[in-house]
């Protein structure tokens, strides 16, 4: 594989569902747990910022209401005891180990992928940013569904893979190892850092 070398002044990193009641909730964080998936969350984070790399976050949020929750697939029912992520409530507010600067914007969405439903790419071309460093949970969710729509919308795309986790590890690997590296360069937060160039 052609070595990959980032630059600081077209990339961005993406944090994306890291809240309260995805990761602190008790369910799955497959396979490394919310610790150390915040800790090297937080381990890329403090470099990105370190290199002025931008920072954007991403969140999902829901009414009280539940009427913008999403429909069940075909065939199914709605999952018993998913997150509430109520807007405005602790539930739905970013983990306090990544708190969010007061200058990184927060992209709020409704859907899987932040690319439908929100403001995010006004700041992605402001920003001068065509390549995309994903993290987030879980693997399945807005990451696969942030990569596909970035890769169809020409970014370039790094996946941090020690930055994610999904409900189980077949689901996650199946992703890491095989769908992943046809669209985006897979790799952990440190061959990440080690790829900018200063």
């Amino acid at each position: 594989m052609t070595e990959v070398k980032l630059s600081r002044r077209n990339t961005a990193l993406l944090i994306q569902d890291m809240q309260n009641d995805i990761v602190k909730s008790g369910r799955p964080v497959v396979p490394l747990g919310e610790t150390v998936l915040i800790d090297n969350c937080k381990k890329l984070l403090t470099q990105a910022r370190r290199l002025d790399v931008p920072v954007l976050y991403v969140q999902v949020t829901r009414r009280a209401d539940g009427r913008d929750a999403p429909r069940p697939p075909l065939g199914t029912e709605l999952p018993i005891g998913g997150p509430p992520l109520i807007e405005g409530t602790h539930g739905a507010e970013i983990v306090s180990e990544l708190t969010p600067l007061s200058t990184e914007p927060m992209i709020t969405k409704h859907t899987t992928s932040p690319f439908n439903t929100t403001d995010i790419e006004v700041y992605l071309r402001r920003f001068g940013i065509t390549t995309l460093i994903l993290s987030g949970y879980s693997t399945t969710g807005v990451v696969e569904g942030s990569l596909r729509d970035a890769r169809d919308k020409d970014y370039d795309c790094v996946v941090a893979l020690d930055c994610c986790a999904a409900a189980t590890e077949q689901e996650h690997l199946t992703c890491i190892d095989i769908i992943f590296p046809r669209m985006a360069w897979v790799a952990n937060a440190d061959e990440i850092i080690s790829a900018f160039v200063i």
